[in-house]
């Protein structure tokens, strides 16, 4: 039954192809049904860069889609007649994942895919994924394990017309990940960077404006120590329960940040599992996993993270980061490999590999290094958002006085 429906997937999809398409209907979608990421920002900047256009926003979260509506945006559910209409008709589809947050890959033949992506990869993804759980979905092993594939995530839902990325040296990286030639890579700035170009004022009124009011509080918090460091760590394929091993003592890392008056604040991956109360502790506070962090990180001091992109996205703040690569070995043998040695990527950064050395870092220096870091070469530092709205009109065939 399942292979009925995948082949039915794929023949409706090219039907598609013979439907007309509205260039001036985008469709936009991020990831676990939320507001956020790259998408979000694209959709926001959208609306003011490019109102000859009608954006519309999908989810499967009824708690998003009446949270756009009463900001004015127009959403619908995914699951809706309206949404899947919308998605036969759209021109373009703009997303941080996968087509699937946007509608069934049956119904987008004929449309512009944009995959804005969320973060440059330290860790291999997509199809270069050739080690732990994942797999099987880019790498089958064998006539079962792509029968599995074929049946349960078909590769239709991982096809896309264009992926964005933010560096040349990132386009080989992007075209074997996506199986896409390199002209079907297109160079920008990550959308979800835009908070970073934002003086006070302006990340004051968006936060107010268009943020959970548990951001309000946690900056209320951050004002009172004199420093803010946010614990980033990516979600492990093969154990999503490694939380207690990265921070085995909750109680010492917290008396160790008392003395430094240091706020140690931990926002986890959303897959990530994590059942501890660590409430008790005055300088550790666990953030709520629906808060988008990008409008918080510039009220922070320093960056703690593992394998995870956003050390590339906070070197635009030119801030401190540490590294925390306590299950380095364990990470490459059973979840993903690295497009890079660890040490050399890093290389110029503060890097801890055990808690012990964890928290002597935290007590001690806290200046930034002075020598440019291994990945500095893959960080863009630019700002022009433009030139991505126009890549897409372009795609869709607008003309220059559209």
């Amino acid at each position: 039954m399942a292979a009925i429906r995948t082949l039915l997937i794929y023949i409706f999809y090219y039907i598609a192809f013979l439907l007309p398409r509205n260039k001036k209907l985008w469709l936009y979608s991020s990831l676990n049904g939320k507001f956020i990421d790259n998408s979000k920002y694209f959709f926001l900047f959208a609306q003011e860069h490019c109102k000859d256009v009608r954006h519309v926003w999908i989810s499967d979260s009824e708690d998003t889609i009446k949270f756009l509506r009463q900001k004015g945006f127009e959403a619908y559910h995914l699951d809706s007649t309206k949404a899947k209409k919308l998605s036969l008709r759209a021109g373009a589809f703009i997303y941080s994942s996968h087509i699937t947050s946007i509608c069934n890959a049956a119904f987008a033949g004929g449309a512009f895919r944009f995959n804005l992506w969320h973060g440059i990869p330290l860790k291999k993804i997509e199809y270069d994924i050739r080690k732990g759980p994942l797999r099987y979905l880019y790498n089958p092993a064998g006539f079962r394990e792509w029968w599995k594939r074929f049946c349960t995530s078909p590769d239709l839902i991982r096809r896309n017309d264009a992926v964005l990325t933010t560096s040349q040296e990132l386009i080989e990286i992007f075209s074997s990940a996506f199986k896409l030639p390199p002209s079907k890579i297109f160079i920008g700035q990550y959308p979800r960077l835009m908070p970073f170009s934002w003086n006070k004022q302006q990340l004051q009124q968006h936060i107010e404006q268009l943020e959970n009011p548990a951001m309000l509080d946690a900056i209320s918090q951050f004002k009172n120590f004199s420093s803010v460091i946010i614990y980033m760590p990516t979600w492990r394929d093969d154990n999503p329960a490694f939380i207690n091993e990265a921070i085995p003592d909750f109680k010492m890392l917290d008396e160790t940040c008392r003395q430094k008056n240091i706020l140690f604040v931990l926002k986890l991956h959303v897959n990530t599992v994590f059942n501890s109360d660590i409430s008790g502790y005055k300088n550790i506070l666990l953030l709520n996993n629906n808060l988008d962090m990008y409008p918080l990180l510039p009220f922070s001091t320093t960056l703690l993270t593992d394998y995870s992109s956003i050390f590339f996205d906070y070197a635009v703040l030119n801030r401190r980061i540490i590294f925390y690569p306590f299950d380095l070995a364990q990470y490459q043998s059973k979840s993903r490999e690295l497009y890079f040695d660890f040490a050399t990527i890093t290389k110029g950064e503060t890097v801890a590999y055990t808690f012990d050395e964890l928290l002597e870092t935290i007590a001690g220096d806290d200046s930034k290094p002075v020598e440019a870091p291994g990945y500095k070469k893959f960080v863009n530092e630019g700002f022009d958002y433009d030139a991505e709205i126009n890549f897409v009109r372009h795609k869709l065939g607008f003309k220059e006085n559209d």
